[in-house]
């Protein structure tokens, strides 16, 4: 091979490397940013951030009476209580303090009741986020548990209760009937990605517990 020869040869040699030098990294961080953005579109979706809830109301309206009164339940702390104000008192939400709930309901009758869910831990900004459950409707469920000793009382879903995109029931507004004197406990609760809509239990419902609020229901003729 002449000596011209050789340095083309030598001149394609280096060409080929320095023509690696340059495509080798280039090609590493290609890898690189589609990996990275492989993984980052595997990433599990970022739990649900539960929002505070620090107050439950119940607002018990006996059917064919204007008279509506609210029973107040503070969750962190479990302490009951009851108010008796008016609906339009939507101010008085600092009353919530006692050891037991008792609600007084009056034998063969029917009551409208409406749950109201608040964070009320500043009381200068009570935040009222019943809409926001409503909303996500498909991953809430309110359930009331009954204690067999209440017998001749049944709640079940108002008329104008919310429902799920699969037609069931939220339970947050319902209705209540009586037959004769009786009393009992319930438990109610507001159930977070129930994996049922459905059952007569609250391990039926399966998901988490956003809150548990207890009460005891007295009949009386």
């Amino acid at each position: 091979m002449t000596q011209q020869g050789q340095l083309q040869t030598v001149s394609f040699k280096i060409t080929i490397m320095l023509k690696n030098i340059y495509i080798k990294p280039i090609i590493t961080l290609f890898l690189f940013i589609l990996i990275f953005a492989c993984s980052k579109d595997e990433d599990p979706e970022p739990a649900h951030e539960h929002e505070l809830i620090t107050l439950v109301t119940l607002e018990v309206t006996k059917v064919g009476s204007s008279e509506t009164v609210k029973y107040n339940f503070e969750v962190e702390g479990h302490d009951h209580a009851h108010d008796e104000d008016d609906h339009d008192d939507e101010d008085d939400h600092d009353d919530h303090e006692g050891e037991h709930m008792e609600i007084e309901l009056e034998a063969n009758s029917s009551y409208n009741i409406s749950m109201f869910i608040y964070n009320d831990s500043d009381p200068n900004n009570i935040e009222n986020i019943t809409l926001e459950i409503i909303e996500e409707v498909d991953e809430h469920q309110v359930f009331y548990a009954i204690t067999d000793e209440l017998s001749g009382f049944s709640i079940a879903s108002a008329s104008d209760d919310t429902k799920d995109s699969s037609g069931n029931p939220l339970f947050i507004k319902t209705t209540w009937t009586t037959t004769g004197e009786t009393s009992g406990d319930v438990v109610g609760y507001l159930i977070h990605e129930p994996t049922s809509k459905t059952g007569s239990t609250r391990t039926d419902f399966g998901g988490s517990t956003d809150f548990e609020i207890e009460f005891e229901v007295h009949v009386e003729e």
